[in-house]
Formats: structure tokens, sequence, C-alpha cells
């Protein structure tokens, strides 16, 4: 894969750094200039803004009050009806903690009225932009550049409770001074310091090995008391600054800069220097998907994520299947990104899922086709108990599988149940309508495991090592078993590493039996996928799910495709040097 030669930097790095000491203390609220020390390398004074007019907050608590309550709540606690089924919560502004700044650690951010200059009011570019990887949406195109100054004028003056934005006497506002710095390039000398300093800086604590998120996963928490994750780099598109521009290295500079207050995330103004900030944000920029030639993923700006092709190629090879993914078969073939989104649609309801995505690859040869997955999960999850529902049971309430649907407060919520869920199996599962031939387009059967009338061929693994066939017909019906066909799929490989699940599933290209998905070249098979994190409490109906994709079996490129050029590229070689050889002879003829 194309991030595993940055991953195994680290790891090789890693291999000499055993025995560090885990780190879980917020950034905490102080500034340089409140330490007494002198400006750290890259930052610059400046001077705190007046407040907006009176007009300015009261047109503000209109929009606020509008667009914002419902979860931000009444008084800006984060605290809103739609808070407790959020995670993460919902910002509480009353402490006047904010995440995305140019400022330094522990100062508040930049915000002016007046003028909406990007780099210059950090708010505003928040409130216009969206955070990424949260519910917070980019309100551009629905509130207009003098409503977004508004609302904020509201939220600094009067939401903001235990600090004030113009109070000079303990105040102070020390700005990166983004604009002047000269951006190191990001070449392989710079990115291999990069990954040298997350190590010595002891970033991999938390980001993992593999900078997936795995590496403190359970134990580090925001200032309120809520679980949090570390970032997983090779997802800039989730994170929270990235201005809706993930691959833009500044952003992560800034972050390394700046810290996100209220979060263990630490800044490393003062235990670096700029130059080493620049190669640690070169080398964590290095790190996120990329397509095979190595170019930045195009993100849809309506979802901010990797824009999606629905067609899930699978390419032929002759001879057995490699269990190896990072065999020449399945190095040269490209990747689809899948989207996973929680399943909402009947109880019980997933609001917050871990995996929101899933990257597939797929091979055939003439009697087999192999689908390999992988997908990142901070946590390996396998109960620790057998499970007391059968295989085949998808109503699992009485054994008490809940959806999240927490009662009203802040301990009741999503946000406080994270990491308290029972542990269930880690799971993946696709689907494809069994008789795909017969269903008139653009009609599909019923996304979630079939219908009566169109049932579905449904695979599913699980992370005790156990894979199945089944099929469905019904969201609200029990699975039905297909031993016999068990017997013919296989696993080629499961194996979890530094925070990534590696799935690798063989079955017949044709079945044996009715219920048995028969796969033709050069037709678009519906499929759609379905992903359980066992640490997120996730089974039964209980999950996440993609929408349609299509798999494809690629028609084999004849071997005459490659014969004929190399045959006429020989014969029009034969048939020059033949005419160059007639014209020298009657040359050499008329001389004589």
């Amino acid at each position: 894969m194309r991030n595993g030669l940055m991953t195994s930097k680290i790891g090789s790095i890693l291999m000499g750094a055993i025995g560090m000491t885990m780190v879980a203390g917020s950034a905490g609220m102080w500034s340089f200039a409140q330490e007494g020390g002198g400006l750290p390398e890259g930052f610059k004074k400046s001077e705190l803004v007046n407040l907006p007019s009176a007009e300015m907050i009261e047109a503000g608590k209109r929009v606020y009050f509008t667009k914002c309550v419902w979860c931000h709540g009444v008084e800006g606690a984060g605290d809103g009806p739609a808070a407790d089924r959020l995670w993460p919560r919902p910002r509480n502004f009353n402490q006047g903690t904010f995440k995305i700044r140019h400022t330094a650690s522990g100062e508040l951010p930049l915000f002016d009225a007046t003028k909406p200059v990007a780099g210059q009011n950090d708010l505003f570019e928040t409130v216009t932009h969206g955070l990424p990887g949260s519910a917070m949406p980019p309100w551009e195109g629905i509130l207009s550049e003098e409503q977004r100054l508004q609302v904020l004028s509201f939220v600094t003056s009067q939401l903001v409770k235990d600090r004030k934005f113009d109070d000079k006497a303990s105040e102070t506002q020390t700005v990166l001074d983004l604009a002047g710095l000269k951006a190191t390039p990001a070449n392989k000398e710079s990115i291999d310091k990069g990954a040298q300093l997350v190590v010595d800086k002891k970033c991999v604590e938390c980001h993992g090995t593999d900078g997936r998120g795995d590496g403190n996963a359970f134990n580090l928490k925001d200032d309120w008391g809520f679980s949090i994750q570390p970032a997983d780099w090779h997802k800039c598109w989730n994170f929270r600054g990235s201005r809706r521009d993930p691959y833009n290295v500044k952003n992560i500079f800034r972050t390394f800069s700046t810290g996100l207050n209220g979060t263990p995330m630490p800044s490393f103004a003062d235990s670096t220097s700029v130059e080493e900030r620049w190669h640690i944000a070169n080398f964590v920029n290095s790190l996120c998907e990329r397509d095979s030639e190595g170019n930045p993923l195009p993100i849809d700006p309506l979802t901010d994520k990797p824009k999606i092709n629905f067609v899930i190629p699978s390419f032929s090879v002759e001879g057995d299947i490699s269990d190896d993914p990072e065999n020449d078969m399945w190095a040269k073939q490209g990747r689809r990104y899948v989207a996973m989104g929680g399943q909402i649609t009947h109880k019980p309801r997933n609001f917050v899922n871990r995996i929101d995505d899933l990257w597939v690859k797929s091979l055939y040869n003439d009697k087999d086709v192999v689908f390999l997955i992988q997908w990142d999960d901070r946590t390996k999850s396998v109960a620790e108990t057998k499970l007391p529902w059968e295989p085949t049971e998808v109503n699992l309430d009485q054994y008490g599988v809940k959806e999240q649907d927490p009662k009203t407060g802040e301990e009741s919520s999503i946000a406080g149940h994270q990491n308290k869920y029972t542990v269930y199996n880690d799971a993946v599962a696709f689907q494809f309508p069994v008789k795909w031939q017969e269903i008139p387009p653009p009609f599909k059967p019923r996304y979630l495991w079939g219908d009566q009338k169109f049932a579905a061929d449904i695979m599913k693994w699980e992370a005790d090592g156990s894979i199945r066939a089944f099929t469905g017909t019904g969201w609200d019906q029990d699975f039905e078993a297909r031993d016999d066909f068990n017997e013919k799929i296989t696993i080629m490989k499961s194996e979890w590493k530094n925070g990534r699940w590696t799935l690798m599933v063989k079955r017949p290209l044709k079945g044996e039996y009715e219920e048995d998905t028969q796969f033709d070249m050069g037709k678009y098979i519906p499929i759609v996928f379905f992903a359980w994190d066992g640490h997120n409490g996730d089974a039964g109906r209980k999950m996440a799910v993609s929408a349609f994709y299509y798999t494809f079996l690629q028609p084999p490129i004849p071997r005459e495709v490659y014969i004929y050029p190399l045959v006429i590229g020989v014969g029009v070689i034969l048939l020059e040097g033949w005419v160059l050889t007639r014209r020298a002879n009657k040359r050499r003829g008329k001389v004589l």
C-alpha cells in the first residue's frame, strides 16, 4: 500500500524507543506572556480588539437562537437539545476555550467583528468552514458574511462568561506569524526528520506507531471530562482545523505550534524550533491517504470527504491469487474509498459510528473472486466471552444491545458513554442481491439485508476468526444460515496491526445453489458494506453501513492485444529495413 513506506519509517524508529511514559494531560490554560517568558519562535505580539457594537451583538443573538442554540444551548454551555446525541459534543463557550487558533496555547482565538480576513479571524473561519470530522457544519452559503460576524459578536461578548476578549489586564494575544514564515519543502530529508521528531517528542504515544490514533485510545479526556481520541493522521480530511483544505501542510504546522486548547494536544512552540515543526508537519501530511501516484485525493465539497467512485473493479489474474496485500498483483491495482455512515433507519440506531470508511480492492481468476478490505480502527475488539445470541440473530434487544439513546444530561449522553460499552466483536459484512440479473434498473432491493422479493447473499466476518454465509430477507428478519456455502468461502488474511484491520476473503465466482450470487464479467453487480466496531457496542443492527456500490469484473485483456502490436511493430521494422536496403542498392548501382 502507498503509505506503507511512511509508516514503516515510524516503526523502525520506534524499535529504539520502548518504555516511554503515556502523556494524557491537557494543553492547559496558560500563555507564554503570562509565564513571563519571551515570545516563542515564529510568534509575534498583537493587540486585543474592541468589542463589537451593541447592534452587532443584538443581531447576532437572533442568528444564534435561530441556527446555533440547538447544539450549543441557551447559555452556550454546549448542552442544546441535540448535544447528547453528538460526539464530540458541541463546544461549551462559557470558559472561552477554543481549539482552532493562531494564538499561543491558552489564549483566546483571534476575532475581529470588522474584518473577516483569512488567518486573522479564527472564529470567523471556523464558522465559515466548519470543523470536519465533527457535527459542526460550514455555514458559508447558509449565513451571510455579515450574519457570521454578528453571531460571533454575540457568542464572544455574551456566551463567553469566564473571560473577556477585550480584557487587557488578564488577556494577551501572541499570534503565530504563519504568513511571514517560510515553509520547509516537503522533501525526503524533511519527512525523515519529521518521522524521528514524532518519536522524540512522544507524539506516537497517543497517535500510534503508524499514526492511526491507536496509541492511547481509552485514557484521553477533554477539559470537560469526555473521552477524546487522538487524530488519525491518515485521514487529514477529519482534522478539525483543516479549513476544508486538508492537504495544506500549514494547517498541521499551526496545530503543532498552538496546540488544541481543551484537549490533551499541547503546543510544541516552546520545545521545538520553527524548522522542526515544519518537518513534523511535512511528515504528518505525507501520511494522509493519496492515490496510487501519490497525489492528494479529490475532496467532495459537500461532504468534506474523498470523492466517491461507486464502481469497485475486480481485475482478472491467472493462477492463484496472493494473500499478501503487498504482492505486485495487488499493489498495482487501485483502491476504492467506501464511505460508511451510522445506521439510523431502524432500532437499534447507531448515531455515532467509529468506522467511517473502508478501502476495497478485488481480484478474480477462473474460479474465485477475492475482496481485500482495509479500515482504520483504533482498537482491536474481540468479545471476552461467547456471545449469547446465535450468529443468525439480528434482533438483539433482549440481549441488552441498545441503540445510542441517551437520557437527558451529560452523564447519559453519547459522549459520556464512550469506552463504556459492552465489547463485542469487530466485524465486516457485504451483501449482493441473489438475483441481481432480474432486477429492472434503476430499482434496487432493500439496502439493509434485502427483502422478501429480492433476497440478499451476505458474507460476514468477525474478529473471533469466523466467517459465515447467510441469506437475508429483510431488516427485521433473522438471517438464514447457509452452512453448505460456508465450506466454500475462505479467510485468506485477517490481521489487526497498529490501528488498521486487513481482511482478505475468497468466494466462488459461481455458486451451486439458488441463494448464491453468480458473478458475470462485464456486469455491474450491486454490493453494500456493513461494519461493526466492537468497542462501540456494535452488534446486530447497530452498525455502520454504506450506500450501494457496484462490483464490476473487468473482462481479461486477450493475449492478442499484446501480441499483435509486437508483431506489427516487428513487421514495420522489417519493412522499413527492406525499403532502406533497396534504396541503398539502387544508389550503389547508379554510382557503379
